[in-house]
């Protein structure tokens, strides 16, 4: 058995796929969305071949990213995988590897994944990238009888990727999506995937879209249970009080219903002050210790770091490990978080609305 790390060969995608469906969970509906993605090309997916078949597979997904009025390039990490058969043996570690001079050769300011093996990672230079998520529990709260909330249909997409791209312009972190991520990425027009959007209505009038995610967990008796329920992301051409308290409320609504323990909320940490604390009173943070990062040309960041004040970069950012520099650089902290920072980095340098939404993990 010796081993060929590589890039795919466009006829051997219907292979890549088994290979996928054989290790994960979901089906090849899920997977062909990496071959259908306009920006794929076969040096970003890496494989390994032994005994004369693909026995592991890595791929690395190009996203354009929001920083402050500018698009920065993500190489995201996804589907590591190796056949049961051939895994001690390192092929993912060579593919990893193997995917960081791929991503290094090209214009991505970082590369971003998401696992819970955090030590296999950590030892390949991947640093994990801490990030707050508001919880609450879930309480009863008023809904007006005007509001109306409906699964989104195909006919919305138009005004659902108008409101995203409104409420999210201005923030850092954030995916730029055009119509042809909503369509593979998202894949609006499949209405298995597009369940968890819904459109808010007043008089029947729609004025914002959010989307909400389930998640259950089987209990000590077998039983399957909901645990959380997520508002992962909303939108409207204006976040007017009263609309954001009916989603609010209809987000608590459900939870109750469904019996869950938790709801949590992706939203920015300027948003959970305006819009959560007020209206939340078992409101805390829990850290997603999911994400890592890594950075392979640093004097890309120090770039970005002079783009984003329009100065030269201070020296003391460069002694900073890759995930500081990155929270830093979007904004994406707390004004009593990062204790490591000094006050005169954090006030060049102030919080902003960041946030990275579920939908587009990879």
């Amino acid at each position: 058995m010796r081993p060929r790390y590589r890039a795919l060969h466009p006829d051997e995608r219907p292979e890549c796929l088994q290979l996928w469906t054989q290790v994960f969970t979901p089906g090849t509906d899920y997977f062909v969305r990496y071959f259908d993605d306009p920006l794929w090309k076969p040096e970003y997916t890496r494989v390994c071949e032994a005994d004369g078949r693909l026995v592991a597979a890595v791929q690395i997904v190009r996203r354009a990213v929001r920083l402050n009025g500018h698009r920065v390039w993500m190489a995201g990490i996804a589907n590591v995988a190796t056949l049961p058969d051939y895994r001690g043996h390192g092929f993912a570690s060579q593919l990893m590897r193997d995917a960081h001079e791929v991503i290094d050769s090209e214009d991505f300011l970082f590369g971003l994944l998401f696992t819970g093996i955090h030590d296999f990672y950590a030892r390949l230079g991947w640093e994990t990238f801490n990030l707050p998520l508001p919880v609450s529990v879930p309480q009863p709260m008023p809904l007006g009888a005007d509001w109306r909330f409906r699964a989104a249909e195909p006919e919305d997409l138009p005004f659902v990727r108008r409101w995203h791209a409104h409420t999210y312009a201005n923030h850092p972190f954030t995916v730029i999506r055009d119509e042809s991520y909503w369509q593979v990425w998202l894949r609006w027009g499949d209405e298995r995937w597009r369940r968890s959007f819904y459109i808010a209505e007043c008089a029947g009038e729609p004025l914002g879209y959010f989307a909400i995610e389930t998640h259950s967990h089987r209990a000590e008796d077998g039983a399957q249970r909901v645990k959380a329920i997520s508002l992962t992301e909303w939108g409207a051409d204006t976040l007017e009080p009263t609309l954001v308290e009916a989603i609010i409320a209809f987000t608590n609504m459900m939870a109750l219903q469904a019996g869950a323990e938790h709801v949590r909320w992706f939203v920015s940490l300027p948003d959970v002050e305006r819009w959560l604390r007020p209206r939340l009173t078992s409101l805390h943070f829990t850290p997603q210790r999911h994400p890592m990062v890594r950075v392979g040309h640093p004097e890309r960041l120090w770039a970005a770091f002079e783009q984003l004040s329009g100065a030269p970069t201070p020296a003391e950012i460069e002694t900073l490990s890759a995930a500081q520099a990155l929270r830093l650089l979007f904004g994406l902290y707390s004004p009593l978080d990062m204790a490591e920072i000094s006050d005169a980095l954090k006030k060049r340098f102030p919080p902003r609305p960041a946030l990275f939404l579920p939908a587009d993990s990879f």
